[in-house]
């Protein structure tokens, strides 16, 4: 299960990082002035590096709980990605480009991450549970 949660950490950190800007990326980017969508796309690379630092250090850590607290706070970073667009704002019409594209999928990202990252949560508490260490 560690290994889920690192490969969910680190793919997911760098769909945020590289969504907002390359793949479906926020109006700025698409040759509209900077709007409340390009604060967004800013937040959403934090995030992303964010979760792929987490990811990239729980290669390293050795206990089940440890592992299972740095799942968590994955968790805690999908749901801020998630509320993020909500925060920061974004184009409200349906003809700009982070309306169709850039916040749907980066809320796809975070709730498909975060359904990965409650299964492995899972798995760990089990493995911890049935090693004794709980």
């Amino acid at each position: 299960m560690k290994k889920l949660v690192v490969a969910t950490a680190v793919i997911s950190g760098l769909l945020l990082i590289l969504v907002p800007r390359f793949i479906l990326p926020a109006c700025e980017y698409e040759g509209y002035p900077a709007m409340h969508c390009s604060d967004t796309a800013r937040a959403e690379y934090l995030a992303g590096a964010l979760l792929a630092t987490i990811g990239i250090g729980t290669i390293f850590l050795k206990s089940t709980r440890t592992v299972f607290v740095s799942a968590a706070a994955s968790f805690a970073v999908y749901a801020v990605a998630f509320w993020l667009p909500d925060k920061f704002g974004y184009c409200r019409s349906t003809h700009m480009p982070c309306n169709y594209g850039m916040v749907p999928g980066i809320r796809f990202i975070a709730i498909a991450s975060a359904i990965c990252m409650l299964i492995a949560m899972i798995g760990v508490a089990v493995k911890s549970f049935k090693k004794g260490n709980a």
